[in-house]
């Protein structure tokens, strides 16, 4: 694996964007990550980028008997991705994520509850299945977990992630058609 990525480096980087959601269960109900990232891609294998990561819930708790306040979740996640088999319209990857943000409980009228620094942690795997030239389905599993910041949330934040999503590929769209006005 690392001498495949040594040498995805010296291949010329190609930009690399994406939106994308990873659910997952915390306090017994769903819960859902977006994220929007931005980095560069090494010879279709090896990608590093940096994104910025919210969860949407409707956790909630109590506070001061009359403070009802929704749970949020934001981070910064450098992370990577390495393309390890990619034969027959399929491809798998292994994404890892490392999360730097803060964790709350914020009132609809702004008041803010056990904010803490949280630093994360979530590799996963995630299957990519190319059915037309320029769309594809994946899915992918993994887990996320809280290395630092867990002590005000009161919460085991060991989860489960998954991933399921459609992939349109826009770089093949732009080569085709900067290849047709040539």
């Amino acid at each position: 694996m690392f001498d495949s990525i040594r040498v995805s480096l010296k291949h010329k980087p190609k930009l690399y964007a994406n939106y994308g959601t990873r659910n997952a269960f915390f306090s017994n109900q769903r819960t859902q990550v977006r994220d929007i990232s931005l980095g560069v891609t090494f010879n279709k294998q090896f990608t590093i980028a940096i994104g910025y990561n919210w969860m949407l819930s409707d956790i909630q708790e109590v506070f001061n008997t009359e403070d009802t306040a929704k749970f949020k979740l934001r981070y910064i996640t450098p992370f990577v991705e390495y393309s390890f088999l990619e034969k027959n319209n399929i491809e798998v990857t292994i994404p890892i994520y490392l999360g730097f943000g803060n964790s709350r409980y914020q009132t609809e009228d702004k008041k803010i509850f056990r904010k803490q620094f949280v630093m994360l942690y979530e590799p996963g795997m995630k299957v990519t299945f190319r059915f037309f030239r320029y769309f594809g389905i994946s899915g992918g599993v993994g887990v996320r977990m809280i290395l630092a910041g867990n002590r005000q949330l009161n919460q085991p934040f060991l989860t489960p992630t998954y991933t399921v999503g459609a992939k349109l590929f826009l770089g093949d769209i732009y080569k085709d058609v900067k290849k047709a006005f040539e």
